[in-house]
């Protein structure tokens, strides 16, 4: 707690508060800082979940997408090594392996049924039906390819804008950190240049107290006895403001 004297000369009213004010102010920034990163934790917490929440959706897409490769080689987009995979991929396809062996054995048992299961018209019924096998299932095959490859686009596209959508929220939680911080930042400083501003002009005010009570005092010890009785009464005010109402040294007795 500033003194009279120097509450009247040197500003002391406007420090104690200016004190009060920095330490409101650090209570303020030191509470406001770690919230805004609790919060911003918790923030980008959340979205890392539901970004991740699209992975599963991502990963059926990557799968559902090798059909596609696989009709762009049967149609012939993949050059020769993506033809060839889908050939190969069709005649090794459960559904057509295991009609062709289901197809051969008939074939062969209704040949033997008659005699000529060894005979050379075996293996070229076995080819005709193998063909006609072929041509009937591999439009259905590459239209299951093609459809299974726009879900697999669907998949990936919807996977990636949820992702998308969660990482531009997540850039937008941390510019609003970021102005929220600098935010704090800026009002402790406004408050600590009002603190100085205050300080100084305290200051200024108690030098023109003092300058104001020098001058004053100059003049009346020039005015003779009466006024030099005037400056001891001064004294002696100021001398009870000081030492509450004693006389330090007996100054002012008698």
């Amino acid at each position: 707690m500033a003194s009279f004297l120097d509450t009247v000369f040197g500003g002391g009213a406007q420090e104690d508060a200016a004190a009060a004010n920095a330490r409101a102010l650090a209570t303020y920034q030191g509470t406001a800082l770690p919230a805004l990163a609790q919060g911003y934790s918790t923030g980008t917490g959340a979205i890392g979940n539901a970004i991740g929440a699209y992975q599963p959706l991502a990963n059926l897409g990557t799968q559902y997408n090798q059909a596609g490769t696989l009709a762009l080689g049967a149609l012939g987009a993949g050059g020769p090594g993506g033809t060839a995979a889908a050939q190969a991929a069709f005649t090794n396809a459960p559904g057509y392996t295991g009609a062709v062996t289901a197809g051969t054995d008939a074939i062969l048992r209704q040949l033997g049924a008659s005699g000529m299961s060894q005979s050379g018209n075996a293996a070229e019924d076995v080819g005709t039906f193998t063909q006609n096998l072929q041509n009937q299932q591999y439009n259905t095959w590459l239209q299951n390819l093609l459809s299974a490859g726009n879900t697999g686009v669907q998949a990936t596209g919807a996977a990636a804008q949820g992702q998308a959508a969660g990482y531009g929220t997540l850039a937008n939680l941390a510019t609003q950190y970021g102005e929220d911080q600098s935010g704090i930042a800026s009002g402790v400083a406004s408050g600590t240049m009002a603190d100085n501003n205050m300080v100084a002009a305290g200051q200024a005010a108690g030098a023109k107290n003092l300058l104001g009570a020098g001058l004053s005092l100059a003049t009346l010890a020039m005015g003779g006895p009466a006024a030099g009785s005037l400056v001891s009464n001064i004294g002696k005010m100021a001398s009870n403001q000081l030492f509450g109402g004693g006389s330090p040294s007996g100054y002012g007795a008698g």
